[in-house]
């Protein structure tokens, strides 16, 4: 008994003080990592996000009645939100956010992983050509893949109890929501902001690209101390958040307006009523005509606000599975290789 619980221990320091190997590529396991980075990024976000929503629609300005110019619209609003809804009103949205995020995030991550190895076997090596390529076709997979789910939380989180805020149909549920969308509006109308979507994946590409870079330098900076760093391609947890936290505001603030555009086109609207919004260069055009090029920024305090600290989270918790299911391997090959030496001397 003392002997296993001395060996155990042993092996787990020995294990620590190791330099990582390279992670697994496998999907499945990228697929899990991603799905729980979104996931929980999604619930500690949901207030910033459903207030970001609402100040995108078009009648935002219904959100700032009566606000004093010294306060900031996103508190403002967050407060007259719960004020209208309770607390609930915070979380509009949250389920089919849930449900599409896990999906979402595991296919983005997995399928930018796979894209990754399918490059390097070819011949392409790591930098911006190769992590912009896989970022891309991850992120039109996810477009395309989730695109109705999404629809689905805009029109749910755009639902509130301010008066002529939101028109068309009243959702009870997601289910009331489809059922809905499907009658007034045909299958098509779950694809509605897709062009927006696919523009979008820039954000996601950039982001990418960012990061990747920004961990590569971190390596090189560490190659240049080696008496300090002697595993350089180990990076610390703050130094992977402020690479994800960093390259998410850069990538979110160059390429918010298509998020503006997504939310008009997706918007709820009464049955048979032409919808004010056709397209993606239309609704820019009308947007610019009627409201000024500074409504294409509308919301994008919640925004930044939310997608820092949920694309920090985000890579924080997908690296930690990695890193977790990596020790795992590692811990279990190293009982596996001591089990089989001590048969063989006996």
């Amino acid at each position: 008994m003392t002997t296993n619980t001395v060996t155990s221990k042993t092996i787990f320091n020995q294990i620590q003080q190791q330099p990582r190997k390279e992670r697994s590529k496998n999907g499945l396991l990228h697929f899990v990592a991603g799905g729980t980075g979104g996931a929980v990024g999604v619930i500690l976000t949901s207030p910033l996000e459903v207030i970001k929503t609402q100040l995108q629609a078009r009648n935002a300005n219904l959100l700032q009645v009566g606000k004093p110019k010294f306060i900031p619209t996103t508190p403002y609003a967050l407060y007259h939100l719960v004020l209208r809804d309770g607390v609930g009103g915070l979380f509009k949205g949250l389920k089919p956010h849930l449900i599409g995020v896990v999906p979402a995030r595991a296919v983005n991550f997995s399928a930018y992983s796979i894209s990754k190895s399918l490059l390097n076997r070819m011949g392409v090596q790591d930098g911006p050509l190769l992590y912009s390529t896989a970022a891309g076709a991850a992120g039109c997979t996810v477009a395309i893949a989730t695109g109705p789910i999404w629809l689905i939380k805009t029109r749910m989180q755009l639902q509130t109890s301010l008066k002529n805020f939101s028109g068309g149909t009243y959702y009870f549920n997601i289910f009331h929501c489809c059922v809905s969308i499907l009658r007034n509006e045909g299958v098509g109308g779950f694809y509605r902001g897709l062009g927006a979507s696919l523009i979008g994946v820039s954000e996601s590409v950039f982001q990418f690209v960012l990061y990747e870079g920004i961990k590569e330098r971190l390596t090189e900076a560490k190659k240049r101390n080696p008496e300090k760093y002697p595993y350089p391609s180990e990076l610390s947890t703050i130094e992977y958040l402020s690479a994800a936290a960093v390259s998410k505001l850069i990538a979110a603030v160059t390429t918010y307006p298509h998020e503006v555009v997504r939310t008009r086109l997706r918007e709820n609207m009464l049955p048979y009523v032409m919808p004010k919004y056709t397209g993606v260069l239309q609704c820019i055009i009308t947007v610019c005509r009627e409201e000024g090029p500074k409504a294409l920024f509308g919301g994008m305090g919640a925004h930044v606000a939310r997608v820092v600290p949920n694309s920090a989270i985000m890579f924080l918790t997908y690296e930690f599975v990695l890193d977790l299911a990596n020790q795992t391997s590692r811990l279990i090959n190293r009982f596996n290789n001591s089990s089989s030496n001590n048969n063989s001397s006996n």
